[in-house]
């Protein structure tokens, strides 16, 4: 308890009217339905979309709550729901001095829960990992946009294996760069049901990471002056951060560079990873367990109680009422605080998007962009883009130009092998998918020797994976 709680008794928190928890439960629904604005827009009825509909919801509980947190009972649970975010950070912060902040995990836009690792600060100043960062940076938007299709188009899938292998390049070093199953095993530790399956996917991982953090001369961002469980933190942490911001941010600031208005003297790429995560931000809205009870401001918060922190509506709301700022890592850490591996991430996401400007000029082939009418949501997994050649694009190695003469095809015609290598991809494919499939069998998960089968089944399935992939390419090239 502060000085701040000592002028009056302890209360408990307000409850939202039952009209409120209804028209809440709705907000909350409406996030999982994408095309629900679109008859809204198409007619130029904007207040009817959900943005504006959920920022009259969240007036309204403003207005009947002086502000206060408000306790509400939705479809999804009940949550004490902090309604500015000044409040929220400190209302986080409060449970995080009192030793009563316990698990937190991310909504997804699906209405799923996400675990998050714990906030943990790097242990060295983020300016010394500025020229690791952007080298890494810069090799890996090589191979970006070598991976590009015939019509230039980024995979997304190549963009997400190229992305969390740029991802352990920063946190783990060079020698964790091909070691797909480290991001795998991370991904599949936040999906973990419950407490005891997330224990056990956290061994694993650690497991899994032992080589690199726990090595003489760790690479990365690791050092060996740390305790064992501070490296475990600390890598954890940033390689799910890094990993979210490389994998999200990044694609949606390459879209909105292509909308963005010259601005002399100004980064446009500083410009539009900033703006990628003020509109989209990663951590849209995330849920704290209170495990003790506790008092902020004369409000009593109970064991038990789970916190809303709304983040993308809160700035919303703030933005519309003239009210802007606030710390970007809010965007990809829960923490209350500033946090060092969300500025890491921040780095990461610019210098890619960077390095593939320089090489070339990012086209949104969907959805369709405006600078005046951008969307709420921008789902990465359902952006397609492409990379136009400039002047600085490196030649493509798959037309070898000798002389001025480029040596014919033998042998059989080119779409004879277009359709071998089609076929070859496919069986590869369907293989990667069988060796997936066993390695999610439940009958691994009762000691570490079935750990060791899984995570070696689940390689040979990355490598089927990657396999199939160059054969498609191959194909695509060849039929054209």
């Amino acid at each position: 308890m502060n000085t701040s709680d000592t002028t009056t008794a302890p209360r408990r928190p307000a409850r939202a009217w039952p009209l409120e928890n209804a028209l809440v439960s709705a907000a909350l629904a409406a996030q999982r339905v994408s095309w629900i604005d679109a008859p809204a827009r198409a007619i130029g009825l904007k207040p009817l979309t959900r943005q504006h509909l959920t920022r009259q919801v969240l007036a309204q509980l403003r207005r009947t709550s002086s502000g206060r947190p408000t306790r509400l009972r939705t479809a999804f649970g009940t949550f004490l729901m902090p309604l500015n975010a000044d409040d929220a950070t400190s209302l986080i912060g409060r449970a995080d001095e009192a030793g009563a902040r316990g698990d937190v995990t991310t909504l997804t836009a699906e209405g799923r829960r996400l675990r998050l690792t714990p906030h943990a600060a790097l242990p060295v100043p983020l300016g010394t990992l500025r020229t690791q960062v952007r080298a890494a940076a810069e090799e890996e938007a090589a191979a970006i946009y070598a991976m590009r299709r015939r019509d230039g188009s980024l995979g997304r899938a190549d963009w997400c294996t190229l992305t969390a292998r740029l991802a352990r390049r920063i946190v783990l070093g060079d020698g964790a760069a091909d070691d797909s199953l480290v991001s795998a095993i991370l991904e599949a530790t936040a999906q973990a049901e419950d407490s005891t399956e997330y224990d056990a996917r956290t061994a694993a991982l650690r497991r899994r990471l032992a080589p690199y953090v726990h090595a003489e001369a760790p690479g990365g961002l690791v050092t060996s002056d740390l305790a064992d469980d501070a490296r475990d933190a600390v890598v954890e942490h940033a390689l799910e951060t890094v990993s979210r911001a490389l994998t999200d941010t990044a694609p949606q600031a390459l879209a909105l560079v292509t909308v963005q208005p010259l601005m002399p003297a100004t980064d446009r790429t500083e410009r539009a990873v900033s703006e990628a995560l003020r509109r989209y931000p990663p951590l849209a809205a995330t849920v704290h367990t209170v495990c003790a009870p506790f008092v902020w401001h004369s409000l009593a918060v109970e064991a038990g109680t789970e916190i809303l922190c709304a983040t993308a509506w809160l700035r919303d709301l703030d933005e519309e009422q003239g009210r802007s700022g606030g710390d970007p890592s809010a965007s990809l850490c829960a923490a209350p605080a500033p946090c060092s591996a969300a500025g890491l991430a921040v780095l990461a996401a610019t210098e890619l998007v960077r390095a593939l400007t320089r090489i070339a000029e990012p086209v949104v082939l969907a959805p369709h962009l405006t600078l005046d009418a951008l969307p709420a949501d921008l789902p990465a997994a359902s952006l397609r883009l492409a990379m136009e050649d400039t002047d600085h694009a490196p030649r493509d190695a798959a037309e070898p130009v000798i002389d001025g003469y480029v040596p014919p095809i033998v042998g059989q015609s080119p779409a004879h092998y277009a359709a071998l290598a089609a076929a070859d991809a496919r069986s590869l494919e369907e293989h990667a998918r069988k060796l997936v499939a066993c390695a999610r069998q439940s009958g691994w998960n009762h000691d570490a020797f079935g750990e060791r089968c899984r995570m070696t089944l689940l390689a040979h399935a990355e490598r089927c994976a990657r396999a199939a992939g160059d054969a498609r390419r191959a194909a695509e090239w060849l039929a054209n």
